[in-house]
């Protein structure tokens, strides 16, 4: 499912989950309204972020357009090297490189296959996060957009 990547990607990335201070700390939402994702498009999705500046732990629970329900997970750190995901049929590994204190770069892949490549950005004011991402599960990569609320 090209969904659970692309939002793992996306709220890993966009949602980093170690010191309070860092902009990817929090709970996010994604808000349907506002994105412009690739289908399927899920039901909903939440992210748990904890991030400082080596790293992030998220939790995401996501509901799939089919009314599945995910529980993704990962503990990835900011070095470029690829971590294990858990709980997301389309992935097996994230990695990330944090580009400033704002924005990160992160990527999908399973089975070692790119699967997503993502730019995670937080907004200055630090509620939203936007996730410009390219899914290459397709024949032809798609371009989509994921806009996180801060809760």
């Amino acid at each position: 499912m090209r969904l659970p990547k692309m939002l793992a990607v996306v709220l890993v990335m966009s949602l980093s989950l170690f010191a309070a201070e860092s902009p990817f700390s929090g709970t996010w939402k994604l808000n349907l309204a506002k994105s412009k994702t690739t289908p399927p498009v899920p039901k909903s999705d939440v992210a748990v972020v904890d991030a400082d500046d080596n790293g992030l732990k998220l939790n995401e629970d996501v509901i799939t357009d089919k009314g599945e329900a995910l529980k993704i997970s990962y503990e990835a750190k900011f070095d470029g090297k690829e971590y294990p995901v858990t709980g997301d049929p389309s992935s097996d590994s994230v990695s990330y490189r944090l580009i400033n204190a704002h924005t990160l770069k992160g990527q999908t892949k399973k089975a070692g296959k790119v699967v997503t490549d993502a730019t995670i950005v937080v907004s200055k004011d630090g509620k939203s996060t936007t996730v410009n991402y390219t899914d290459h599960s397709q024949e032809k990569p798609l371009k989509g957009i994921g806009v996180y609320d801060k809760q």
